[in-house]
């Protein structure tokens, strides 16, 4: 048995611990921001989190689950317990924009067409030298998130939206790139700190509504692909791999995501995450046979190889209103959750604005609306994306919002990418 310990700021992978005790190991959680505002997410359900500093060499294997805690998990890498989520690296290519993209570059790896900007006004007489279409992206600083990054129709849609954000926020450096029409898809594995494990790829859907109208929230839903592990697809070698020599030098260990964009012909890097996501790494868990060995072996340098049940898994994002908008202090409390089976919750469905109450029933906490995501695996991807929309219709919130064209959105890309040639 391991003792684990799930260093969290917003209980966002508090949920991993149900899987992680269900394999036999014990599960801490050090919850060392925002306390107050987070500690009922998942109550009753997940390990009561503490808040308190721990003594970090009690604990066999450390994850962290969101970037932005390198100066925490570098301490652990130095205690010489394993671990894996964040560091110095991780933080800096997820937040600093300028920088991913030249790691990309020095390792050989296309990117669209990009010019760095400190100054809205300059930005905007580039536009109009250009009139071309571009993705604005900030860099992750204070009085501005990624949440701002916007993908424009054209270049007269970009000046409207800069002349909106420079009212808003106040903006430091943020990258302008060329917009590359084509196919997305991430490509993610784990690596040991010599080599990669665990190949796979992420079809995402990132709009809100239907048909992909609305507004960006980081994932509705998603397909999963197990690679096949021995014969790398074109998607990974022409990508991830590149990256091999300078994950080496740095010494890298963990999860590690390359957001792509591909053509009939050529592939574009993006970003990266360089940690969990959500919801793509659930969404992977619900295949893996045991995930805390598998992760354990990473994080020490092992190669003990994952082991799979199914080459696709796949998932939708339940949520209720007012998400995908984030007003403090608006999302509801209270609201019943049913349809959903204790036995169900460990592997098969995401949990995170949610709790028990002192009844034993599921209720809503009023973070975010982020309510739970349904999770299954299958031979074939009509196979998991029929499991997850008849757990769909089982469940039972007031006012619950989900996407119901997932299925077919995400297969259609697939077939894109595989008549590519992208996925062998």
């Amino acid at each position: 048995m391991s003792k684990v310990l799930i260093v969290t700021r917003n209980m966002a992978g508090s949920w991993f611990s149900l899987q992680i005790q269900e394999e036999g190991n014990s599960v801490d959680i050090w919850l060392h921001r925002d306390y107050d505002k987070y500690s009922l997410v998942l109550d009753g359900i997940c390990p009561r989190p503490f808040k308190a500093r721990p003594v970090f060499n009690k604990y066999d294997l450390v994850l962290f689950d969101l970037t932005d805690q390198a100066e925490v998990a570098e301490e652990v890498m130095k205690s010489g317990v394993p671990c894996i989520g964040d560091g110095n690296l991780n933080t800096s290519i997820e937040n600093d924009r300028a920088l991913s993209i030249e790691v990309m570059e020095e390792c050989g790896i296309n990117v669209p067409f990009y010019e760095v900007f400190d100054d809205i006004g300059e930005a905007k007489k580039f536009v109009r030298k250009t009139n071309k279409r571009y993705v604005f992206k900030p860099d992750d600083v204070e009085g501005q998130n990624k949440a701002t990054t916007y993908v424009s129709k054209n270049a007269e849609d970009m000046l409207r939206f800069m002349d909106k954000i420079s009212s808003m926020t106040k903006t430091s450096q943020f990258i302008l790139q060329e917009v590359i029409e084509g196919t997305e898809i991430s490509t993610e594995a784990w690596f040991n700190g010599q080599d990669f494990f665990l190949i796979t790829g992420t079809i995402e859907e990132k709009k809100f509504m239907e048909g992909g109208k609305g507004p960006n929230t980081g994932c509705s839903g998603n397909l999963e692909i197990v690679y096949d592990q021995v014969n790398y697809p074109a998607i990974f070698r022409e990508g991830l791999q590149k990256t091999k020599d300078f994950l080496q030098e740095y010494k890298f260990r963990g999860y590690i995501d390359l957001n792509t964009i591909v053509t009939a012909g050529q592939l574009y890097g993006l970003e990266w995450t360089p940690r969990f996501g959500y919801d793509c790494t659930s969404t992977l868990f619900n295949v893996i046979e045991n995930v805390t060995d598998f992760m354990g072996s990473i994080a020490s340098g092992g190669n003990e190889p994952a082991r799979i049940k199914n080459p696709f898994a796949c998932a939708t994002r339940i949520s209720v209103p007012p998400y995908p908008s984030e007003i403090e202090g608006e999302h509801p409390d209270g609201i019943p959750i049913e349809g959903l089976e204790e036995e169900e919750i460990v592997k098969d469905c995401y949990l995170y604005d949610c709790c028990l109450d002192r009844r034993n029933s599921l209720i809503t906490v009023g973070i975010d609306g982020d309510v739970c995501v349904p999770i299954a695996n299958g031979a074939s991807i009509q196979e998991a994306w029929a499991k997850v929309r008849n757990k769909v219709k089982t469940i039972q919130i007031p006012d619950m919002q989900y996407r119901d064209d997932l299925h077919k959105t995400t297969q259609e890309r697939y077939d894109i990418l595989a008549r590519q040639g992208w996925l062998r």
